[in-house]
């Protein structure tokens, strides 16, 4: 009885290890798991995320020979995620030394570069784009004057408003600058609608002057600059600000050559080049 006791036992465990093995192959993450994941329309992340957490308990089984990637490449599996199946491991963390130190005051805006606006005690990022569209202006009054009269060169947004929006007739700003460069970088101009774009002059070229860079001084909005902390400052402008669409602008202050003659000065002068963040000021 004693020994047909103990071979029951025996039988248990046997059976209980075999069924915890079953349940351990059945939870294993293999190629066919990843082309569903994929097929669902999961992110990268997910299935990234996915793969690793399994891989801390070792059920993955994946086949990432030749036959296996063409498997995966025919089912749309991103290259990022084969990567991650062939080696599931993260990546160590890399040790970020600045080359300048950075400010933490939470009276400060995050140290990214950009421009703040100051909502109260939040810091609201006024989002940017670099300048890629340009046009030239002032070509009747150049030809009406037979080149005595210089032609402009024009930056432009798409779009009749920002998306940025400022509720605030006297906003106080915060940049933090690009190493190497200082609050005397940017200026603060208002932008001209003009259909379904805003422009703003950036340079001009022939007549009797020649070709210069800069926005013109009419639109500019004067303000008041304090330095705040490291590459930060602290922008308010001198008045209230009527509602409209206006930018910080950044330019290059490099002088763009335009290719074409014209009837008389050279045509050149214009920085074409620069990063602008727009906003606008609501009724």
């Amino acid at each position: 009885m004693k020994r047909l006791t103990s071979l029951l036992g025996a039988l248990f465990l046997l059976l209980a290890s075999t069924t915890t093995w079953s349940q351990q192959l059945s939870k294993r993450i293999t190629n066919k798991d990843v082309i569903d994941m994929a097929g669902l329309g999961l992110s990268d992340d997910v299935i990234i995320a996915k793969i690793r957490g399994a891989s801390a308990g070792g059920t993955l089984q994946f086949d990432t020979g030749v036959d296996g990637l063409k498997e995966l490449k025919v089912a749309k599996v991103s290259d990022e995620v084969i990567k991650v199946m062939i080696n599931p491991t993260p990546p160590a963390a890399q040790l970020v030394v600045a080359a300048t130190p950075i400010s933490n005051d939470p009276n400060l805006p995050p140290p990214e570069v950009g421009v703040y606006w100051k909502n109260g005690n939040a810091f609201v990022f006024v989002d940017g784009q670099a300048i890629s569209q340009a046009k030239v202006g002032g070509k009747a009054g150049s030809m009406f004057t037979y080149g005595m009269r210089n032609e402009h060169w024009d930056a432009f947004l798409n779009g009749p408003r920002s998306k940025n929006v400022i509720n605030d007739h006297q906003p106080v700003f915060y940049l933090y600058v690009p190493d190497g460069t200082s609050a005397s970088d940017y200026v603060l101009i208002s932008l001209e609608k003009k259909g379904d774009r805003r422009e703003f002059q950036i340079g001009s070229f022939g007549g009797m002057t020649g070709g210069k860079s800069g926005v013109k001084r009419d639109k500019e909005v004067a303000f008041t600059v304090e330095h705040a902390g490291i590459r930060t400052y602290k922008i308010t402008p001198n008045g209230a600000m009527k509602p409209g669409e206006y930018a910080f602008f950044m330019g290059t202050g490099q002088q763009a050559t335009m290719a074409g003659g014209s009837t008389g000065g050279a045509r050149s002068g214009g920085a074409a080049a620069g990063r602008v963040y727009d906003f606008r000021i609501p009724e």
